[in-house]
């Protein structure tokens, strides 16, 4: 049964497989001229002594045999053409795949990297062998009609050679995989150790990880030689083969013109007719990795990508009023089944800097998350304005709302583009920003100002730089709900209180704050502190939590267990 992602691909490229199917039909067929001009070479000019003959032959096969490249071109045009609709119809779904996906292990780039191999399978030309075996049965039939023992020795010669690449493939499918998932190992342990490079050479770990890195690729090397070695056996086999059938071919032609069966011209016409008929399984066999490696690039993404749909036409609703409210909301770690916070509910309108507190591991990050949209809850809804948080379109949502994570981490562009989320938008705008947050000297003191050049590759910047600008980014457009997850953790003690001077200013402006924090004087300055605690949330003034929180024996405000209203 076929996926809807597998309709879909063949809906958007059947224009291409049928231009191709034309541009094949008609190369195969200019593929006669070499062999026809032979025969007519030494069956007609060489008896008759005519140079005009000659000379007409060989214009007209000229001319043909162009038309035959320009088939070849349009072929590979076609062929590169179909890459690039492959990426049009995936990469959509890889990346809303990604904005969904909520797994601990990232997939983005590894999707993205498995549409390259299709697309560069394709620009290389890997399926036009597959398209041409078809048109193997016609060039037999030409042997056929040469002579039948000629004939007989085309088709013995396809089998032996389409034998050998059933049996690559049984050999090698299993262990390129194999291979490949073990040098994809080694390539994200390496990849996991970028972000790390201070801590582990502060602390000597780069030799360690140097061994560990090391045995993993030598264990997918290994595995990969394996999949060489038996490859690179068959091509042998399949080419070593060729050449043999070829001998036999211009032998057998031999004889049989000696016994005066057929022309001497059909000894060569029958030679490079059989180098046709063998060829594109030759050429099979011989980019049998390739094509497996492609092959399995589309099983992996036909498995993740199905269902998922790409189309992110939506209304712009207007700019939300400033009520969140939970309504028996649960919060869950995706791919957990019990809940890190139980049920509750809980409400609260514009004008509000909240507080967030609670023990390492308590569940603050998950509920920002699910506050944020990005984690859909395990039970439960989040309304913003009315609106169901979860169930509006994240490019609508996400111009509403200011996100600010534990780590920050800003994207490979220019300071403004960071902070104006890769829009095109007003440099006034993004600079107001850039003040609200308290960021704008730090960012005029960069080599370039707003225009340098950060995230990964770009110029280096403090965690509390990556803060501020973060900061600025969340801030930028004045959103209905601003969520922070330790806000002032990277910060010193001057930039500090202009942080929570500036989160104070967006929540007079009737923006909902909410900051998840350990930090004394941010909620001193809350109106409002959640405390979440052995999976409840429980709520309380500011003042009360501080002084039950500090006083004799009590370490939590008075409130009803599982329920923040």
């Amino acid at each position: 049964m076929q996926t809807p992602l597998t309709l879909q691909a063949r809906r958007r490229l059947r224009p291409y497989l049928v231009t191709l199917a034309g541009f094949s039909l008609a190369s195969s067929l200019l593929l006669l001229v070499a062999p026809l001009y032979m025969l007519q070479v030494y069956d007609r000019v060489l008896s008759s002594g005519s140079h005009d003959t000659l000379i007409w032959l060989t214009v007209l096969a000229v001319f043909l045999l162009g038309v035959y490249g320009a088939a070849e071109a349009g072929r590979r045009r076609v062929c590169a053409l179909a890459g690039e609709e492959i990426e049009a119809l995936l990469c959509p779904k890889i990346f809303a795949r990604f904005e969904h996906d909520t797994s601990a292990v990232p997939s983005l780039g590894r999707d993205l990297g498995a549409v390259g191999r299709i697309q560069t399978a394709l620009q290389n030309g890997s399926p036009l062998p597959f398209i041409d075996l078809p048109f193997t049965p016609l060039f037999l039939i030409v042997l056929f009609l040469i002579h039948p023992l000629l004939g007989a020795l085309g088709l013995a010669g396809g089998i032996i050679v389409f034998g050998v690449a059933v049996a690559a493939e049984l050999t090698t499918r299993q262990s390129s995989q194999v291979s490949q998932a073990a040098l994809g190992q080694a390539s994200e342990f390496a990849g996991g150790l970028e972000r790390q490079r201070s801590a582990m050479a502060a602390m000597g770990l780069v030799p360690a990880a140097y061994q560990r890195w090391k045995v993993q690729q030598r264990i997918g090397r290994s595995l990969s030689m394996d999949a060489a070695k038996s490859d690179g056996k068959f091509t042998a086999i399949s080419r070593s083969s060729r050449q043999v059938l070829q001998i036999f071919v211009l032998g057998v032609g031999a004889a049989l013109a000696l016994s005066q069966q057929i022309s001497p011209g059909a000894i060569v016409a029958a030679s490079i007719i059989l180098a046709r008929t063998l060829g594109p399984i030759d050429q099979i066999v011989g980019g049998w990795r390739s094509s497996v490696l492609a092959w399995s690039a589309w099983i992996q993404l036909r498995e993740r990508l199905d269902g998922i749909a790409d189309d992110t036409a939506f209304t712009p609703l207007p700019k939300p009023a400033p009520e969140l409210a939970m309504d028996r909301v649960s919060v869950v770690v995706p791919g957990g089944e019990e809940p890190l916070i139980r049920p509750f509910s809980w409400s609260v309108c514009g004008g509000q800097l909240v507080a967030i507190a609670g023990a390492n591991g308590a569940g603050k990050t998950t509920l920002l998350q699910t506050l944020s949209g990005a984690w859909s809850p395990g039970s439960g809804s989040v309304r913003l304005g009315g609106r169901n948080l979860h169930e509006w379109m994240s490019a609508d949502r996400g111009q509403h709302i200011g996100y600010v994570p534990q780590d920050v981490e800003l994207l490979p562009a220019s300071v403004a583009e960071n902070i104006a989320r890769l829009k095109d938008d007003d440099p006034e705008a993004v600079i107001a920003a850039a003040r609200t947050a308290g960021a704008h000297e730090v960012i005029l003191s960069l080599p370039d100002g707003y225009d340098t050049r950060v995230g990964p590759g770009g110029v280096h910047v403090s965690a509390g730089q990556r803060q501020l600008i973060g900061l600025a980014r969340a801030m930028f457009g004045t959103p209905t709900l601003l969520l922070l997850d330790e806000p002032t953790a990277n910060l010193d003690s001057a930039a500090a209180p202009r942080l929570i001077q500036a989160l104070a200013r967006s929540a007079e402006s009737d923006t909902i704050v909410l900051a998840a924090t350990h930090d004394r004087r941010l909620i001193e300055r809350a109106r409002t502190v959640l405390l979440v605690r052995n999976g409840d949330v429980m709520a309380a003034p500011s003042d009360q939590f501080i002084k039950l929180a500090t006083g004799p024996g009590s370490s939590a405000p008075p409130a009803g267990r599982g329920a923040a209203g």
